[in-house]
């Protein structure tokens, strides 16, 4: 008996998983000798694709720019759409599921008149373990440096090497918090016990997703607010326990609801 209850908890555990983040996005900066610059944002998004993704600011870069001046953007391979290469200063790619995961992105460099390429970076989220820029000629490996060490600039000197590569190993472990009703919540589920159709979830500041599921670990609802309270329909749920998973700004929580 106890070895059932402790298989059943664990299997709730893990079907409450919250992923630690539903979008990240990183900027790094591209400039030559004579001050022009470009400033391209790469990461990740829960709604993303691998092709171009408009919706998230996507293919907004020149499709032809001018081989004369300088010039930077992400190139991303549309599979789906236009069977071709687009061009965009930004590139997100979907949030894998799984604790730890790799994405390359593809940056191409039009140098103009100059013949230095700088870039330029701040600190890396917590959320990436390593990324690193290389050139696209891997047998060579000529280029390689870090984004993730103290060193926050670098320059390729080399002016054959105008196309790139962003390669980054994101984690996503999850991070939940467990609270009770008598805590000085950050997110507040009420009535509960829920005695009638509806409940309301408030948090301490706009923007959250939510998601209700059985003591089982199965998913009912799921949903978003933009605001910072929402009203739900609970009357298709039988009287029982039900977990209430939110992902906030400030940090995953879970609350337990009990349906009267």
């Amino acid at each position: 008996m106890i070895k059932r209850l402790l298989i059943v908890t664990i299997l709730i555990l893990n079907t409450l998983t919250v992923f630690s983040y539903t979008h990240l996005e990183v900027p790094i900066e591209l400039m030559d000798e004579f001050d022009s610059n470009y400033t391209l944002v790469f990461g990740v998004d829960e709604s993303a694709t691998n092709t171009w993704d408009s919706l998230l600011g996507e293919f907004n870069a020149p499709r032809w720019p001018p081989y004369d001046s300088f010039h930077a953007a992400f190139e991303i391979f549309d599979s789906v759409r236009l069977q071709e290469l687009v061009w965009s200063y930004k590139d997100f790619r979907p949030i894998i599921d799984s604790q730890h995961f790799y994405v390359q992105y593809s940056i191409n460099v039009v140098r103009g008149d100059g013949k230095l390429l700088i870039f330029n970076w701040g600190k890396m989220p917590e959320f990436i373990d390593s990324a690193k820029i290389t050139d696209r000629e891997e047998d060579l490996d000529l280029e390689d440096f870090s984004l993730t060490g103290t060193k926050k600039s670098d320059t390729v000197r080399n002016t054959s090497h105008n196309d790139f590569y962003v390669k980054v190993w994101y984690n996503n472990e999850p991070k939940i918090v467990y609270e009770n009703d008598n805590d000085n919540s950050e997110i507040f589920v009420y009535p509960n016990p829920a005695f009638g159709d509806n409940i309301f979830i408030e948090a301490k500041s706009p923007g959250f997703s939510y998601k209700i599921f059985t003591e089982t670990g199965i998913e009912l609802v799921a949903g978003k607010s933009e605001f910072d309270r929402t009203e739900l329909k609970i009357a298709d749920l039988t009287k029982g326990i039900y977990f209430v998973v939110l992902n906030t700004a400030g940090g995953n929580y879970v609350k337990k609801l009990v349906r009267l």
